[in-house]
């Protein structure tokens, strides 16, 4: 235990790039939600899809922070269609790449 205590990440030496996350095909059921993503509108746009459109299932997706704003959309959309819809809640794990570029390969105008 004491071992696992003393050891320390090795100082970075450079800056790290976040990679965008990486994502199956979308279908039109599938509802990304980022943090630019306005709850009104995309209540609509599900509403749309299941009202109009007739689909059964729709499939609103969100990581880190955005999982809270994903569940309230969910929320607001079966308020909003009266408890016509049944809300299933499915979490994964999905794997992110940071790369680390070292100070000595930034180019420096």
């Amino acid at each position: 235990m004491k071992d696992a205590i003393n050891l320390k990440r090795t100082r970075l030496e450079g800056s790290i790039h976040k990679r965008v996350p990486q994502r199956a095909a979308a279908a039109v059921t599938d509802i990304y939600v980022s943090h630019k993503s306005k709850i009104p509108v995309i209540v609509k746009r599900i509403q749309h899809l299941m009202v109009n459109e007739k689909h059964s299932t729709i499939t609103v997706h969100g990581m880190g922070a955005m999982l809270c704003r994903a569940i309230a959309i969910a929320q607001k959309t079966q308020t909003t269609l009266e408890n016509q819809i049944e809300l299933r809640v499915t979490t994964s794990t999905v794997t992110l790449i940071d790369d680390i570029v070292p100070d000595d390969m930034v180019i420096r105008n």
